[in-house]
């Protein structure tokens, strides 16, 4: 019998299927905006459940997320999962309600940012420190992602001088135009940065490029949390659907694609599962947690 007739219901071979085989795992790192929540706030039923199935199981579970730690709050208290969890899109790893790696903006690259905000009118610019955020600009158009980080800016910031040598995590441009997109990537990696672009199911036709330290991304988070945890990257299992999941899906030794993930990113995984409005990570979690059982070894 094929390995691809083995797979559970939903689950179809991803681009990389050829390099995978079933296996336990001790760890699962989701995705938020897209894989754990769609266009709702938080998690449909059936993913939570998923997620207290795969626990149950033995299987740590944690999310990884571009969003602030304050903006995730509800949705961890829903969702149970223990983690670790990935923040500011890797800049930050959280375990047991500590920070156990975090990696920061200095001051200059923070003003070059700000400075290419203001020479758009596409897009400003949030400024992310441990608690809250900082905008270039009070700009309207931002308020639905305002909404989704259940938070307002802190403050109009014009230097990072002004934030009182605040560590800054990581900073977002909001594109309200998609063909700006290149242009402020282009930006960011003039400022020495690592650009990542992501999006949202509650914001659709917006864009959000995530700048960070140049050693943070999700994958780099997520070596940074299997460390800690004292467990393989083999036995990691990673599930997303942008662009800004790749660096994470390229080492986890499970690597899930949600079916509304562009091609790039579906070539990229092992398997896909469905969309996010089927709840695709639940259907993936659950096979984690069929594979426990048929491979016990560590």
């Amino acid at each position: 019998m094929s390995l691809v007739a083995t797979l559970p219901t939903g689950v179809l071979p991803g681009g990389r299927f050829a390099d995978w085989s079933p296996r336990r795992v001790a760890y699962a790192v989701c995705d938020v905006d897209g894989t754990l929540v769609g266009p709702q706030d938080l998690a449909s039923t059936e993913v939570v459940a998923a997620i207290a199935r795969a626990q149950a199981a033995g299987v740590r579970v944690g999310f990884a997320t571009g969003r602030m730690r304050d903006a995730v709050g509800a949705l961890s208290d829903q969702l149970g999962a223990v983690g670790p969890h990935l923040l500011h899109n890797g800049a930050e790893v959280r375990a047991d309600g500590e920070t156990i790696a975090s990696w920061t903006l200095q001051p200059d690259q923070v003003d070059s940012l700000l400075a290419l905000a203001g020479q758009r009118d596409d897009t400003y610019v949030e400024v992310y420190t441990e608690s809250g955020f900082h905008v270039s600009a009070w700009d309207e158009r931002g308020r639905p992602h305002w909404e989704i980080l259940r938070a307002q800016p802190t403050s109009v910031l014009g230097r990072a001088a002004d934030l009182g040598g605040a560590a800054v995590l990581k900073a977002t441009f909001p594109v309200f135009d998609p063909a700006g997109v290149d242009a402020v990537v282009a930006g960011i990696n003039a400022a020495g940065l690592l650009a990542g672009a992501a999006g949202s199911p509650r914001t659709p036709g917006l864009v959000y490029i995530n700048a960070t330290h140049p050693d943070a991304d999700k994958g780099r988070a997520l070596v940074r949390a299997a460390e800690h945890l004292g467990v393989s990257l083999s036995a990691v299992a990673a599930v997303g659907d942008a662009t800004n999941d790749l660096s994470m899906l390229t080492i986890a030794g499970t690597a899930i694609a949600m079916g509304q993930a562009p091609d790039v990113v579906r070539s990229a995984a092992h398997l896909v599962v469905p969309d996010v409005d089927t709840h695709g990570v639940a259907v993936a979690l659950d096979a984690i947690v069929g594979w426990q059982a048929r491979h016990p070894e560590a």
